[in-house]
């Protein structure tokens, strides 16, 4: 993030869009490679967590699908096809409760998958696409995804048992907000972007009595080249109480 702590240059950017600014901030890619390295030295990760609006801008049309006649019941059940998860060895978990993601994502390299998370508000259309695609999915939510249950099944039916979250703001806030996330790592960029509508590290409700307020111990520090900053931290819950 920025020192100001946004996590974007500007609103409703996804990662197939360029960064305007990549040419004056410094190149912080090794840096994330040695990161990476520690994360897998420690947790040993089966996947990584995304949310729908790290490919999907909020108001972009979505594509339609034709529309299905059958029986939907089996449709809104965890669909986990046995040839893909046999030869998965890493779940890239894409967080899309109300099924816009529908260019088939896969990312089947090197024993890679994609396994999509949706709602019970997700349209018949979306899961039948899914399946026609070989595409997992797991259920949970009425209206939006449940992230607990999805953490859940990973663990009990596919065998995950910690993932990285490589979100946008707000799916760090919901993960946040629930509990949900153990340690950070936090690479700081020498720049301030400002903007009032720009994504920040943690987009969330506000606290309130009752809240997860996260209390960060200070795990490790580390000053790099071109004035990037690496912080480490454990994240420890306590209820707001007023």
């Amino acid at each position: 993030m920025s020192v100001d702590g946004r996590v974007a240059v500007g609103p409703d950017m996804t990662m197939f869009d360029p960064n305007p600014l990549v040419s004056v901030l410094p190149d912080e890619s090794s840096l994330w490679d040695r990161i990476s390295q520690a994360i897998e030295a420690e947790w040993h990760p089966g996947g990584a967590i995304f949310g729908s609006g790290t490919f999907i801008r909020e108001n972009d049309p979505v594509k339609d699908l034709p529309v299905f006649t059958g029986d939907t019941e089996i449709l809104y059940e965890d669909y986990l096809p046995v040839d893909v998860v046999a030869k998965t060895q890493y779940w890239s978990v894409f967080i899309d409760g109300r099924g816009r993601g529908r260019s088939g994502y896969k990312g089947e390299p090197l024993g890679n998958h994609v396994i999509h998370v949706v709602s019970e508000s997700a349209p018949a259309e979306y899961m039948a696409f899914l399946r026609s695609k070989q595409i997992p999915y797991l259920v949970g939510g009425r209206d939006h995804a449940d992230l607990h249950a999805a953490l859940s099944k990973l663990r009990s039916k596919l065998g995950v048992r910690v993932v990285c979250l490589m979100g946008g703001g707000t799916l760090n806030g919901v993960m946040i907000r629930e509990r949900l996330v153990d340690e950070i790592h936090l690479v700081i960029l020498p720049a301030l972007y400002g903007g009032r509508q720009t994504p920040t590290l943690v987009d969330c409700d506000v606290l309130t009595s009752g809240s997860a307020l996260p209390v960060l111990e200070l795990l490790s520090t580390q000053s790099e080249q071109n004035g990037l900053l690496w912080l480490h931290y454990r994240v420890h819950y306590k209820t707001l109480e007023t």
